[in-house]
């Protein structure tokens, strides 16, 4: 036993001196080498693509926001709404055509509920309008093979919502006095129209027998959390709005929007949605990733594409409400969801299935201009998830 005792004492003094040696090899080796740097967080790489994309890209302000697949949530702000005023992350701004997409999910949601079919005719819904065929379908409108000119791109509409910009239009007035010809013959080409879409906002109201803005809150804005979204027009405005900047007097310089009425514009195209970039990212996550908004069956004819979509280069095929991005545009990244602008603002809500990544991106100024910081966020994105 003492032998037994002598050895594990010499063993343990070994030990020691062995793992003393050890330590001080590894500090000796380390001496000389530099300290290893942590690499940029993901929150601290996507905060410096807005900052430098405010600069480079001159825009006013910026909000944005990523869903990771981990359901980590970033929300980044640059930039001003107004005066010396910073954007922050709970600023509204207008969703401009992003609102599409509402009215889409809620056309499929009524159809499931068997009070109208997305092949109706419009004659069963509405009234005769000129220069419109009755005969168009209602997913013809939704997957803009309508034919039907879009009423956006009439020579004088701007003149008549800015020179009278307090005006209520109502919807069924606007549709007829700024619809042209038709750009074709139904089915047998491919315009974004936005008159398409007030068409079926009408149609939504025949078919409810309720406001626009009654439908997407109890359908969307309550169920899904969506606390400061609003349609314009028809509900009292969030509180905290961006400003939005926009060259209305046509000197060649932005003029604040919020010091002068929207009414004609909005009561023109049947209200637009207002919301925060994290609303935005938060709605297309539901629809598209989560598919909690609609059926399966009804977010398969929405992801149903038509293509080619001419004149529009961001757009490689659309859906019913839903377009998919031209990847070349994208980093090469697949993309679906919808961009969005108004006077003022500019939107993109957008999900990459490739990813699992859900974002949604405003800025206030007339051409979008900090937009393209959305490739800049993707770039991001693909440098964090594949590492």
């Amino acid at each position: 036993m003492k032998n037994v005792k002598f050895n594990n004492s010499i063993f343990r003094t070994v030990k020691l001196i062995l793992i003393s040696l050890s330590i001080t090899i590894l500090l000796i080796s380390c001496a000389d080498d530099p300290p290893i740097a942590s690499s940029p967080t993901l929150a601290e790489d996507l905060q410096k693509a807005l900052d430098e994309g405010i600069v480079k890209y001159g825009g006013k302000g910026i909000s944005a926001a990523v869903i990771m697949p981990d359901g980590y949530v970033w929300k980044g702000v640059s930039g001003i709404s107004h005066g010396s005023t910073k954007i922050t992350s709970d600023m509204v701004f207008s969703a401009g055509s992003i609102t599409k997409t509402f009215t889409a999910a809620t056309i499929m949601l009524l159809a499931e509920e068997g009070k109208l079919s997305i092949d109706d005719s419009l004659h069963k819904w509405l009234p005769s309008f000129p220069n419109i065929d009755s005969t168009i379908t209602i997913r013809q409108l939704l997957n803009h093979t309508s034919g039907i000119f879009n009423l956006t791109r009439h020579p004088t509409i701007w003149w008549e919502i800015f020179s009278d910009p307090g005006r209520i239009w109502d919807v069924e007035e606007f549709v007829r006095t700024f619809t042209l010809e038709p750009d074709f013959p139904k089915g047998t080409d491919w315009n974004y129209s936005n008159t398409g879409y007030l068409l079926l906002r009408m149609i939504i109201r025949e078919a409810s027998g309720s406001q626009i803005s009654s439908e997407y809150r109890n359908r969307f804005f309550l169920p899904l959390g969506l606390a400061k979204s609003y349609l314009a027009i028809e509900e009292n405005p969030f509180e905290n709005v961006a400003h939005g900047w926009f060259d209305y007097s046509g000197d060649g310089t932005y003029d604040d929007l919020n010091l002068i009425s929207m009414n004609a514009f909005y009561s023109g195209i049947g209200g637009g949605v207002y919301c925060t970039a994290e609303e935005l990212a938060l709605w297309i996550k539901a629809l598209l990733r989560d598919g909690v908004v609609v059926s399966q069956s009804s977010l398969n004819h929405m992801l149903d594409f038509h293509s080619p979509c001419p004149g529009e280069p961001m757009v490689s095929g659309y859906g019913l409400g839903i377009l998919r991005f031209a990847p070349s545009l994208l980093n090469g990244v697949n993309a679906i969801g919808h961009g969005g602008d108004a006077p003022g603002y500019a939107a993109g809500s957008l999900y990459l299935p490739d990813y699992d990544v859900c974002i949604g991106i405003m800025d206030n100024t007339q051409d979008g201009n900090t937009m393209p910081v959305i490739n800049d966020i993707i770039t991001v994105i693909q440098n964090h998830l594949n590492r």
